[in-house]
């Protein structure tokens, strides 16, 4: 296991039985969730066995992608590319092309700029769509379809569009049509939760990660929390920030001193915002970077209101070496650097800042990472995924559905004139 948890610096902040009681709570949400059948079709998540459907034909289609393409374009919006492009943005030594994301933005400059980065390289696309009724990934498939008819015979287009989505949708549909690979979107699984399935798998795959070590972490966090429902990261993270929120901590940082997690911030803030922010309940998701966003957070996380709770992503081993040689001739006053490696410095800023953000009166959450690898992603997603949907039971919402944010679709349609 590559991922633990240390909530000792947030247990001052709660009362012991109430948090005994909360994991009781917690355990028993787990169990049914691995018992209940599954009639809302919400859970297709719950096993990896299950999730990662089309795991062959994945393999073989990611392995053409990364002999033949220079550039290959993630379309999608949220859950659709939030879990694959956190792991590719974070995996930076991987062996594959370069990776550009359309499909995720309205911005006529954003669009123009990521299309200038196509013109005269080999192109492959995978569009992600559960529906194909999103915005965002059909307006921008046009442009890229429009683009790639204009250099690719029909015959090599096929070979180049890879679409994922629901079976029997357009989306499907329009594979068919043209013999584009089509790459399912299971029914059962919501987008924040696709981590892994073929919407997560293929990207990563075809960007040149491991699928296989990936599905290792997440194997091996299922396991854990099959086997162990009172006893794993997933309860005992979900117990410890409801009670906080009954207390009243309502706005939740997941900051980490390595910036190869900027990415996998967004996707914590998507799937805890989506998640359980329902019946004007929920905890507020925010994400920080340290420690340059302590130079710009570091006094309201220290003297702001305290209603602010604080989880780290804790890595051991950074798998890099930086060392400050002395150089005394130049006078510069840093000396009692000499002969540091900046994973020491690193590590005794992040201590510094816990221990000072406790005694500020901010409850801070641990999640202690041996190493940033793709096994380690996969165990992350899961113990993040079990715990927002036992958290928002635990808080009488529905973790799955999303009304808010069709609510707002349905408005931008009928702005835009769509019957």
């Amino acid at each position: 296991m590559n991922v633990r948890i240390n909530t000792e610096n947030a247990k001052s902040f709660i009362n012991q039985d109430a948090l005994e009681d909360n994991v009781k709570k917690g355990s028993e949400i787990v169990k049914l969730l691995y018992e209940v059948e599954d009639q809302e079709n919400v859970l297709g998540w719950l096993h990896a066995e299950t999730a990662a459907v089309q795991l062959e034909l994945i393999k073989e289609k990611a392995k053409e992608v990364r002999e033949n393409a220079d550039v290959f374009v993630i379309v999608g919006v949220g859950g659709s590319n939030q879990a694959a492009r956190a792991m590719i943005e974070a995996l930076s030594d991987r062996k594959g092309p370069e990776v550009v994301y359309l499909g995720n933005s309205l911005s006529p400059h954003y669009i123009s700029q990521m299309m200038k980065r196509l013109e005269g390289r080999s192109v492959y696309i995978n569009v992600i769509a559960k529906n194909f009724e999103t915005l965002e990934p059909g307006s921008h498939f046009r442009i890229l379809r429009q683009f790639m008819n204009s250099r690719y015979s029909k015959e090599e287009m096929a070979k180049r569009v890879i679409l994922t989505g629901t079976t029997g949708s357009r989306l499907e549909e329009i594979a068919v049509e043209n013999g584009y690979t089509f790459l399912q979107f299971p029914i059962a699984i919501g987008g924040r939760y696709s981590a892994f399935s073929p919407v997560g798998l293929f990207p990563v795959a075809a960007a040149g990660l491991d699928v296989d070590e990936f599905l290792n972490g997440v194997k091996a966090a299922e396991m854990m929390c099959m086997n162990h429902p009172d006893q794993n990261p997933a309860v005992e993270y979900a117990a410890v920030r409801n009670l906080l929120y009954r207390q009243g901590f309502d706005i939740e940082m997941l900051v980490s001193f390595e910036p190869q997690f900027a990415f996998f911030n967004k996707w914590w803030i998507q799937l805890f915002g989506e998640s359980e922010g329902k019946e004007k309940k929920g905890i507020f998701p925010s994400g920080a970077i340290y420690s340059e966003d302590l130079h710009s957070m570091g006094q309201y996380m220290q003297d702001g209101r305290r209603n602010l709770i604080e989880t780290f992503l804790t890595v051991k081993d950074p798998k890099a070496s930086v060392v400050l040689e002395a150089d005394r001739a130049f006078g510069d006053r840093f000396d009692y650097l000499d002969g540091m490696d900046f994973k020491e410095i690193n590590n005794a800023a992040e201590t510094a800042t816990i221990d000072a953000h406790v005694a500020g009166g901010v409850p801070c959450i641990q999640f202690l990472i041996d190493e940033i690898a793709e096994e380690t992603f996969g165990e992350l997603y899961y113990y993040f995924m079990m715990s927002c949907a036992v958290s928002g039971k635990l808080m009488e919402v529905n973790p799955f559905d999303q009304e808010g944010v069709e609510e707002y679709k349905r408005s931008m349609f009928k702005a835009l004139g769509k019957n």
